[in-house]
């Protein structure tokens, strides 16, 4: 058991995964110990490659303006580990989280001795925040998967609606290299007889149409408004004749915002100004965000970076200073080409994780010019007078924002 909350987090980070996830009796056996298998909420399943974050919550916020208790489950965390697991906007407070992480240790520790098998971080977590959940009496849940959606540890879930965000390409390694392959995954989530609700995506429309007639789960396909959003001190786009506006920029905001749009519809008869007044106050810290002379952006995949590069330029933003690292199992050598439209000169940097490319990987992928800083540190202090996109890792950007908000 554990006296402190820094030391139960790091039992709980370093329960590493030792190969993929091929069904999904783990986590089943484990809510029902649990009891976390049945409850008493109702859930909404956000599966896909980008948007997951921003769809849950603009969904949380419109529910939360309803005046529905909400929890909240998303990944990664950009501030504090407990934004993960958050009711009523509120993050789970560490003794709360310290409390969960000794109740289920036990359980955990005995189910790995007699099944001689190893819990990994997120089906722990997935336990513990449905376990908050329970214990809260919520009246809704929005779950955002981890990677993929089949074999995601939250997919033995029973959703009331199902959503797949874009569908591109990232954690290849766990998905597949073929955008078909990946969709497959993403597919997972589509529940018999619960409405899915996602973006159209012509190499992917096909797949996604005969997995929801297997299922007789009733489809709504929705416009891809990326080409049609306009960048506005936020984003403005049109649903339905009706213009809508959100603070936060990204011409895919558009995307995900319709997406809400969309669901809440179908679950309310709501006005399309009561929808568009809850749009107000969204923020997601780390996408799209400026602070002083810094665009910070956790892009850190190919379809995340052509978005924002296309914001960009539909912002008349280019010439910038770019600070940019990458993680090895990301394709860095196709992203640093896409960045080249904007960008006029990297500064590369060493990042102190264990998963991070050495940034002199970096330099003979891109034709623009470049340095090498030690830290980012250094490469604030070179860029602090300069207009400067802070992109590539999402835990790169958390990194860098802690030290620009606490400069």
């Amino acid at each position: 058991m554990f006296n402190n909350i820094e030391i139960a987090l790091d039992w709980l980070q370093n329960k590493k995964k030792k190969q993929k996830r091929t069904n999904l009796s783990r986590i089943t056996n484990l809510a029902k110990i649990i009891d976390v298998y049945d409850y008493n909420f109702k859930i909404i399943h956000i599966a896909g490659t980008n948007g997951k974050g921003s769809t849950a919550m603009y969904i949380n916020n419109i529910l939360l303006k309803l005046g529905y208790k909400v929890g909240l489950f998303t990944s990664p965390y950009i501030v504090k580990f407990n934004e993960r697991i958050i009711i009523n906007n509120n993050y789970i407070n560490d003794l709360d989280l310290l409390n969960l992480i000794n109740y289920i240790y036990p359980i955990i520790t005995t189910y790995e001795e007699e099944n001689a098998d190893l819990v990994p971080f997120f089906e722990i977590l997935t336990l513990i925040a449905l376990k908050y959940f329970k214990e809260n009496n919520l009246d809704y849940v929005v779950l955002e998967c981890g990677i993929g959606g089949r074999f995601d540890a939250t997919n033995f879930i029973k959703p009331i609606i199902s959503i797949i965000t874009s569908i591109g390409y990232d954690h290849q390694q766990s998905l597949g290299e073929d955008i078909l392959d990946i969709c497959y995954h993403k597919c997972g989530i589509i529940k018999e007889n619960t409405p899915i609700f996602t973006i159209s995506n012509s190499k992917c429309n096909d797949l996604i149409i005969s997995e929801a007639n297997k299922l007789n789960a009733k489809l709504f396909l929705l416009k891809d408004l990326t080409d049609e959003a306009l960048i506005n001190n936020g984003t403005d786009f049109y649903y339905d004749d009706y213009l809508f506006h959100t603070p936060l920029y990204g011409l895919y905001q558009a995307n995900n915002a319709s997406l809400m749009i969309a669901v809440i519809k179908y679950l309310f008869n709501l006005d399309n100004d009561f929808i568009n007044e809850s749009l107000k106050n969204s923020f997601i810290p780390g996408r799209f965000e400026i602070i002083n002379n810094y665009i910070l952006d956790g892009a850190h995949n190919i379809s995340a970076i052509k978005l924002l590069v296309k914001t960009l330029k539909d912002m008349n933003i280019s010439n910038l200073s770019c600070i940019f690292t990458s993680l090895k199992d990301k394709r860095y050598e196709d992203i640093l080409p896409i960045l080249d439209q904007v960008v006029d000169k990297y500064i590369f940097v060493n990042f102190a994780d264990l998963r991070s490319v050495e940034a002199n990987v970096f330099v003979n992928i891109t034709k623009k010019p470049n340095i090498i800083c030690k830290n980012i540190d250094e490469a604030l202090a070179k860029t602090k007078r300069e207009k400067t996109l802070i992109t590539g890792s999402l835990h790169f950007v958390s990194f860098v924002r802690s030290k620009l908000i606490n400069d």
